[in-house]
């Protein structure tokens, strides 16, 4: 019987901790280079990269997103509702439908996360 209630009680902790380490991930800010940056590399960069410029916008760089294209900066720093990059991938407009490599809806809420987390323009 107390073997049963241990191992029971190492269960629950196990999963409490799994719970936290995966909650931490979700709310912790994302990191450009680490998890925004291969994002753009496999979904944009082949159209809006070093080679090709789409609507003359270079992804490549936090600066060059916020400097932006023909349609002006592509993100809003602070306000992921009201960045045209997180607009154009959600109504799936970008990436073009004849590439078929979507974002997913995981990589759309880290997008979504690491704009919300910026500072905002005064």
């Amino acid at each position: 019987m107390l073997l049963q209630i241990f191992l029971g009680g190492l269960l629950i902790s196990s999963l409490a901790e799994v719970n936290a380490i995966v909650e931490d991930k979700q709310t912790s800010v994302p990191d450009f280079k680490k998890d925004v940056l291969p994002i753009f590399e496999e979904k944009c960069l082949h159209c809006h990269g070093a080679k090709r410029r789409g609507g003359k916008l270079d992804m490549r760089t936090l600066e060059a997103m916020l400097t932006g294209g023909d349609t002006g900066p592509a993100i809003k720093p602070g306000n992921a509702k009201k960045s045209l990059l997180i607009e154009l991938i959600y109504h799936k407009e970008m990436p073009p439908k004849k590439e078929k490599n979507f974002v997913t809806l995981t990589e759309l809420e880290l997008l979504r996360r690491w704009i919300d987390a910026m500072p905002s323009n005064p």
